[in-house]
């Protein structure tokens, strides 16, 4: 598993962070249109499209209006150049994936396949599909399909941007594209059973955490006429046919998608008629759900937002785990010597940011690796302002050299508090707010020593490997290979004891050579109205949701 698709999965995880951080990632913003988006909407497309589950009550006219605070770039899944997280959520209703994952990365459950194993001592992959997968036309999903739609994504005449997410697959090279015609490892083994083979050992639990969510499957029986050429701009993509919980009504290009419920999806209907995604503003969100025009929305509010959409009566739910990770960055290239690193650990209160920034509602960290998760070896963190000053005077620090710190707005408070503690350790720093582009780019290029960022974290334990990667111009910009290298053997270990061994062993490598802090895992919330049922608001951080388990309160 190289260093580029895990942090291509850093990214892409990355990209709901900000909204959550007080401020969106102007990077998720786009004037795209939707490819071949048609905006009209019949009367007869609507009833064709709204599905009528009766088995235990009419749910037909039971609406669901659900807030995105920025736009999709299109309903076609390999259409999008940026891959972020809004478009996921939309395609992920539409159209199936091979399986689930659950909130913080947890674990992976079945979806459009029912079972795997590897075999092949890793080097493959078995997927057993549901029998019962229907697409939304009423013809059978079977391993045909999936095959299908793997051999299009890597033809080179199909034009899709994040084909490179794929490159794992054997017969592909590193962009992703099939290296001779018909080479993709991708095969049918009967009806129902699929097998993907990779260049290298792979955990296959892995694999899907990390690459299950571009990987959509689309009907055969629809497109296997249209070259892969044209696939793109086929007229498909106006009332798109998929085989996912939700069917295709309408769209607004930018603003607003309409679906209905699929009554024959293979995990059961969702119990309401229609649901109405749209773009709203993330200063709008908490505001729309007091006065019933949204029933939830996808964005993490801060702690204060959400204590007082509680105040007010609102459905408040928190994270099962600590899942906000802040962290504090340290350019290596300027800030050489591991224990001056270590000082600025020590020095931090990172207590009393907690109880600052999260009303308390958070764990002081001492890795990347969630706090009392199966990977924690149990390092834990104290704050010792001593043990700074003294490895300070060991590493021979200038006590009137000033480092320059960059952070945003919303981080302001946060870098007033550890200005505040590194100078009772004898570290000068000097904060400019910047916008968020700025300070990436700036700590990139050596203009910032450090700066503090923050986002959401998996239970995998190599979630955070492209903060660390040498290979890529990181935040922290460092070059020690031994993260990488430890991470590669991390990435291939197939035995789970074996491979706990060596997270042990990263955890250890990371808090003695501190080349960045994680300050605090935070709880995160989320609000809903009260006829919102089924709904878990944290799984959309991991790119999916399951919307056949919404329903509408009775």
């Amino acid at each position: 598993m190289s260093k580029r698709k895990l942090f291509g999965m850093l990214l892409a995880v990355s990209m709901v962070v900000f909204a959550g951080c007080g401020g969106k990632d102007d990077s998720q913003k786009t004037d795209s249109t939707v490819t071949g988006a048609a905006t009209e909407n019949t009367t007869e497309n609507t009833t064709e499209n709204t599905t009528e589950n009766t088995t235990d009550a009419d749910y037909s006219q039971d609406v669901i209006t659900y807030g995105m605070t920025s736009a999709w770039d299109t309903i076609n899944p390999y259409g999008s150049t940026t891959g972020s997280i809004y478009q996921n959520l939309v395609c992920d209703k539409l159209y199936d994936r091979l399986a689930f994952i659950e909130e913080a990365g947890k674990a992976v459950s079945p979806r459009g396949a029912d079972s795997w194993e590897t075999s092949d001592d890793g080097l493959s992959a078995i997927f057993h599909l549901n029998k019962n997968a229907k697409w939304h036309d009423g013809e059978a999903v079977t391993a045909n399909d999936w095959a299908f739609t793997a051999k299009l994504i890597t033809d080179p005449e199909f034009d899709y941007g994040l084909r490179s997410e794929f490159n794992t697959w054997a017969g592909t090279a590193d962009d992703g594209v099939e290296v001779s015609e018909n080479s993709v490892g991708v095969e049918v083994i009967d009806d129902y059973t699929l097998k993907i083979s990779f260049k290298s050992a792979t955990p296959i639990e892995d694999w899907l955490r990390l690459h299950n969510k571009f990987f959509y499957v689309l009907p055969e029986h629809l497109l296997k006429d249209i070259s892969p050429a044209d696939v793109q701009t086929s007229d498909f993509w106006k009332s798109p046919i998929g085989s996912g919980p939700c069917t295709y009504i309408s769209e607004i290009a930018g603003s607003e998608l309409q679906l209905g419920t699929f009554a024959d999806y293979h995990l059961g209907a969702p119990k309401f008629g229609k649901l109405v995604m749209k773009v709203v503003a993330d200063t709008n969100t908490i505001t729309s759900i007091s006065t019933g025009e949204l029933d939830g929305f996808f964005q993490n509010p801060s702690v204060d937002n959400a204590m007082a959409a509680k105040s007010m009566g609102l459905t408040v739910d928190k994270s099962e785990k600590p899942t906000y990770v802040t962290v504090f960055l340290i350019n290596n290239q300027n800030v050489t010597d591991k224990r001056i690193r270590q000082a600025m650990s020590y020095a931090i209160d990172k207590d009393l940011l907690i109880e600052q920034q999260m009303q308390g509602n958070g764990v002081a960290s001492a890795t990347c690796i969630i706090p009392d998760s199966e990977y924690d070896c149990g390092i834990k963190w104290s704050r010792d302002v001593e043990k700074a000053k003294s490895l300070l005077a060991e590493a021979g620090w200038d006590s009137n050299k000033t480092l320059s710190m960059a952070v945003t707005s919303a981080r302001e408070s946060m870098a007033a508090i550890i200005q505040q503690n590194l100078q009772e350790a004898g570290i000068k720093i000097e904060v400019q707010t910047v916008e968020i582009a700025t300070m990436f780019s700036g700590l990139q290029d050596g203009t910032y020593d450090l700066g503090i960022c923050a986002t959401n974290a998996m239970d995998y334990p190599l979630w955070m490997a492209g903060y660390y990667d040498n290979k890529n111009a990181t935040y922290c910009q460092i070059t020690d290979t031994q993260y990488a290298e430890l991470q590669d053997k991390i990435a291939a270990e197939m035995d789970e004891t074996k491979r706990k061994e060596l997270v042990n062993e990263y955890q250890k490598l990371l808090y003695d050579e501190m080349p960045l802090v994680i300050l605090y895992d935070g709880y995160i919330f989320s609000v809903r109205s009260d006829r919102f049922e089924g709904y878990n608001g944290f799984e959309g951080n991991v790119n999916n949701q399951a919307v056949w388990k919404w329903s509408v309160k009775k």
